[in-house]
């Protein structure tokens, strides 16, 4: 029976659930070589790494390739060794001290590092999170300053103006945070154009990534990525508010949050957070094709068992309950695949060549149906809650990665149960995941602009479909550069 707020699809819909955030061959092939023959990094896997991983040469010489590019794009040394990231007894809960409360501040981080844009300044902090069990550990964040902060005629925001940011995919291991990598991850998509419309822009990298669990630990030790666990995201999200607020007191108490993907799905479960328990300042919610929560998570794992998404998946249960054996979820296969992974710090580069074999299971048939996934997607199910405050939900047509009729679902059952949402859905037709951030950014900048100018909204569920103003297909589907360092005076004339 159709929902009776009838939010529908934009466009035609490709039902095929991928990696939220990252693109991914559906085959193996053989990669050349490197686009760029200046690659900081020029690591090759040995012989017995082969073997014991259980890889073709062809994936051998992907990984080689996907791997160098990775490493070439940190900003800093390896976090196992950044002295940044190595706060004492960071691999370890800290239940003596709360979470939000900042343990370390990098007030200047140097920016010729990172591929930031001009009059772009950098931080970095060390704060306490907590998990879903309620264990107190350690997040790293970067916080992104405007040259000039945007101002509002609105007496209650005072300060500062501060979006919180919650990512999309970057990987599961420690190496994988963005405040690792020199373009922050998500540069001109999101991060960059906050900062450079004057708003203060505080970014958790999330719990396992940045301080994480180093390559030497056994499986069970240190902490571990929860991937796509929304409300274990959405605790990294409002505590590292919370910790960048006490580091700088410039900063304003009114913020918004906002994510993509992995992060709409954080920023999503931080507004249904905030109904239950309202953080002072809190103003809204921006969410961009959040990941599937709830028996989307499910199929997204069983979906995905010949891709890294049913490993990534795998890891993240794993992370939460590490009581379950590593045998019950991944195959052979998968399992020293993983072990490659974690022990070079690969991220979703290395991850989608090296889970590219065809016909490989990387999971196990049915481990979906275990407790510990059963429960994992539970607690992931960010639909059907109430949620506080105003929330702007973009989503567009054609996405692979997180389907508008997942969105659209998630929608129905929260307006049904609770008609009097201030939500505002806004879809774009012909319109990918990642994508939907530049078709809709106007959009989701002035909504924010209202938020801090207190522009109230009314209560209930409206939608807004949005189509290109020409022939969609005379549009960029997505991306095709990425940012690098200048190392010579004429590559910026």
């Amino acid at each position: 029976m159709p929902s009776p707020w009838g939010f529908q699809r934009a466009g035609l819909l490709l039902r095929v659930f991928a990696l939220p955030g990252v693109s991914f061959a559906q085959e193996e092939y053989f990669i050349s070589g490197p686009k760029c023959d200046n690659f900081a990094s020029h690591y090759t896997l040995s012989s017995s790494e082969i073997i014991r991983a259980g890889i073709s040469n062809t994936t051998a010489n992907n990984v080689n390739i996907a791997l160098n590019f990775e490493r070439s794009n940190w900003a800093t040394n390896s976090v196992t060794v950044d002295p940044f990231y190595t706060w004492p007894l960071s691999n370890g809960s800290q239940p003596q001290i709360l979470p939000g409360s900042l343990l370390s501040v990098e007030e200047i981080t140097d920016t010729s590092l990172y591929t930031v844009p001009p009059s772009v300044s950098l931080s970095r902090i060390l704060y306490q999170t907590s998990t879903l069990n309620g264990t107190a550990i350690t997040a790293s964040a970067y916080v992104l300053w405007p040259y000039l902060p945007r101002g509002f005629a609105n007496p209650n925001v005072t300060g500062l103006p501060v979006v919180g940011w919650a990512h999309g995919t970057s990987g599961v291991m420690s190496e994988c945070a963005p405040s690792h990598i020199r373009n922050l991850w998500y540069q001109y998509k999101a991060t960059y154009v906050l900062a450079l419309q004057g708003y203060v822009v505080v970014a958790p990298d999330y719990a396992g990534l940045g301080v994480g669990a180093s390559p030497s630990d056994d499986d069970d030790e240190g902490v571990r990525h929860p991937w796509l666990s929304a409300y274990a995201h959405a605790n990294d999200l409002l505590y590292a508010v919370q910790a960048a607020q006490s580091a700088f007191p410039s900063l304003s108490r009114s913020f918004v949050l906002m994510g993509h993907s992995q992060g709409g799905g954080a920023a999503w479960a931080a507004a249904t957070q905030q109904s239950a328990s309202p953080t002072p300042g809190y103003l809204g919610t921006v969410v961009a094709a959040p990941a599937p929560g709830g028996p989307d998570l499910l199929e997204l794992a069983v979906s995905g068992q010949q891709n890294l998404v049913g490993a990534y998946l795998g890891y993240g249960v794993r992370s939460q309950y590490p009581e379950v054996p590593a045998e019950d979820i991944f195959t052979e296969a998968g399992a020293a695949r993983l072990r490659l992974l974690r022990e070079l710090g690969g991220c979703s580069s290395m991850a989608t060549v090296l889970f590219a074999t065809p016909g490989i299971n990387y999971t196990q048939t049915g481990w979906t149906d275990g407790w510990a996934a059963q429960a994992y997607a539970n607690q992931s199910d960010y639909g059907g809650k109430q949620i506080a405050g105003p929330m702007l939900v973009l989503q567009g047509g054609m996405d692979p990665l997180a389907p508008e009729e997942t969105t659209s679902a998630a929608l129905n059952r929260t307006c049904e149960m609770y008609p009097q949402s201030q939500i505002r859905y806004a879809s774009f037709g012909g319109v990918s995941h990642v994508p939907v951030l530049y078709a809709g950014q106007h959009i989701w900048l002035d909504w924010i602009e209202k938020r801090f100018e207190g522009v109230p909204v009314d209560p209930g569920c409206t939608q807004a479909a949005y189509e290109s103003i020409r022939d969609v297909n005379s549009y960029s589907e997505a991306a095709n550069y990425y940012l690098q360092l200048v190392t010579e005076a004429y590559e910026d004339p």
